[in-house]
C-alpha cells in the first residue's frame, strides 16, 4: 500500500489532534524495542500496509476523550467515521469528524488506484500506482530488512552505550512493560488484548510523584487490525478509539468507486524497487 496525504486530509488530522487532546503530542507507549504502538497510527492508517483479502467488513468509528480538570469541570469530545473492506482488499476510510465525513480515503489495490475525496468541494485526487503490485513484495522485504540492519544497529549501540549510563540516570528513566490480557470478544470478534505501561518516575517532568501512562490495544486476528486502543494519560485524561456496528459481510463495490459527479485530478507514482 501506498500513503499518499493531501493538504485536505493533513487539515483533517490536524483538527483530530486539537480535539483529541494531544493524541500525537506524546511519545508512543513502548514496552520495548520489539514491542511498539502508536496510538495515532491506528487512526491514520487502520488497514496496514498489506491488503487483506477474504475478510470483508464495514465498521463505524468512534474517537472520544474525555478530562476531568482540578475544578471538577469535565470535557469530552467525539468524532465518528467509517470503515469499509470488501473480499478482494478493496479499502475505504471516512476519516472520523464531527458531522459528515469531510475526507474519504479509497485504495482499490486491484485497479492499482488510490482516491482522496474532499466530499464538501466534490473534488478528488485520482493517485495510478504502476507496477505495484509486481514490485510490493520486494518492497515490504527490503523494509524489513532494512528495519532489521536499523534495529540490530541501535541494539548494539545502545549495548556499548549501556556501561555509560549512570545510576542516577537510570533511575529518572520512565519504566516500560507490556502484559498480555488474554482474548476477548469485542463486537462480536475475538481480539487478543495487549496493555501497555509506561510509569513516569517523580522529577521527570517537574512531577513530585510517579505517575502512570496506560494503553490498552484491541487487536483482530479476524480482521487483521486494531478494534480498539484505549489510553489513559494522567496529563490529558482518557482517549479510547473503538470500532462500533461491525459488519462481516461484503461491501458493495460502489464504495469504492470514484463519484461520476467529482472534479478529477490525477497523478502517477510508481512503487519502485529500493536497494538495501
Amino acid at each position: 500500500m501506498i500513503r499518499t496525504t493531501s493538504t485536505a486530509m493533513s487539515a483533517c488530522l490536524f483538527a483530530l489532534v486539537a480535539v483529541g487532546a494531544g493524541i500525537y503530542s506524546r511519545p508512543n507507549v513502548v514496552a520495548n524495542e520489539g514491542e511498539r504502538f502508536e496510538f495515532g497510527a491506528a487512526i491514520e492508517h487502520p488497514f496496514g500496509e498489506t491488503p487483506v483479502k477474504g475478510a470483508p467488513f464495514s465498521a463505524q468509528v468512534f474517537l472520544e476523550s474525555s478530562q476531568t480538570l482540578a475544578n471538577g469541570v469535565h470535557l469530552s469530545h467525539k468524532l465518528t467515521g467509517a470503515l469499509y473492506r470488501d473480499s478482494e482488499g478493496r479499502t475505504r476510510q471516512e476519516m472520523p469528524r464531527e458531522g459528515a465525513p469531510e475526507i474519504v480515503l479509497i485504495n482499490d489495490n486491484i485497479a492499482g488506484v488510490l482516491y482522496n475525496l474532499h466530499m464538501f468541494q466534490h473534488t478528488l485526487r485520482k493517485v495510478t500506482v504502476s507496477e505495484a503490485r509486481g514490485n510490493q513484495a520486494r518492497e515490504l522485504q527490503a523494509r524489513a530488512n532494512r528495519e532489521n540492519e536499523e534495529r540490530e544497529q541501535m541494539e548494539k549501540a545502545k549495548a556499548q552505550g549501556a556501561e555509560r549510563i549512570t545510576a542516577e540516570r537510570h533511575e529518572t528513566e520512565p519504566q516500560r512493560r507490556v502484559e498480555s490480557l488474554g482474548q476477548q470478544t469485542f463486537e462480536g470478534v475475538q481480539a487478543d488484548v495487549k496493555r501497555f505501561t509506561v510509569t513516569v518516575p517523580a522529577g521527570m517532568q517537574g512531577n513530585d510523584r510517579p505517575f502512570d501512562i496506560v494503553t490498552e490495544r484491541w487487536y483482530s486476528p479476524e480482521l487483521q487490525m486494531v478494534v480498539m486502543v484505549k489510553r489513559n494519560d494522567p496529563r490529558e485524561g482518557e482517549m479510547i478509539y473503538r470500532l462500533g456496528n461491525i459488519n462481516r459481510s461484503e461491501q458493495p463495490h460502489s464504495l469504492f468507486e470514484a463519484p461520476s459527479d467529482f472534479s478529477v485530478s490525477e497523478e502517477k507514482t510508481e512503487y519502485r524497487r529500493r536497494e538495501k
